[in-house]
């Protein structure tokens, strides 16, 4: 397994300022860029480019820390963070009444009827809103945990391991769960 700590040249941290990230990244790629670089280098570029995507994103960077740390890959199939299940009901729920609420609105085929779901389609925009604005919270604490673990992560990385781990997951039903909540948005704004 690549270390793409090492190959962008950052510390084996949880967090990672972005700015150094970006600047560490392109610094590296000038030297492998395929225009610039020596002949079969373009396979350097590739995977300094696969290490920028994943350092800058937190739930990769977390199984990546976690799987060079720890010698064993976070596991895919985790249960969801206690914190997050009334959160994955709630998206759930409204994923549903959402996709039905759609489901009508394409089906109508004057615009009187239209017109009177109007109000039904603008109250499931702001449910959905609503939820964004929480997993968006939920993130930047989620994220705010990870400054702090780093603060202290050199000093005995072992006993972060599960939190970290945690994080991990939460990151990953957070990002999911915002992509879906995008797509509603989306949706929603179409009809």
């Amino acid at each position: 397994m690549t270390d793409y700590f090492a190959l962008l040249e950052q510390p084996h941290a949880p967090w990672l300022d972005s700015s150094t990230l970006k600047e560490g990244y392109h610094r590296k790629t000038l030297e492998t860029h395929p225009d610039a670089a020596t002949p079969g280098r373009e396979s350097d570029f590739a995977e300094l480019n696969e290490a920028y995507q994943v350092l800058q994103d937190p739930k990769r960077r977390l199984h990546h820390l976690l799987s060079l740390e720890n010698c064993a890959p976070v596991s895919a199939n985790q249960t969801i963070p206690q914190e997050l299940q009334e959160l994955f009901l709630l998206i759930g729920a409204l994923n549903q009444r959402a996709k039905l609420l759609l489901e009508r609105t394409r089906a109508t085929s004057n615009a009187l009827s239209r017109s009177l779901l109007k109000p039904q389609m603008v109250e499931m925009q702001k449910e959905v809103t609503a939820l964004r604005e929480k997993v968006r919270e939920l993130t930047d604490a989620a994220n705010e945990q990870l400054r702090e673990i780093n603060s202290v992560w050199q000093e005995d990385r072992a006993a972060h391991f599960a939190a970290l781990s945690n994080l991990h997951s939460r990151f990953a039903y957070l990002g999911r769960w915002s992509a879906q909540l995008d797509e509603l948005v989306f949706q929603l704004s179409l009809d």
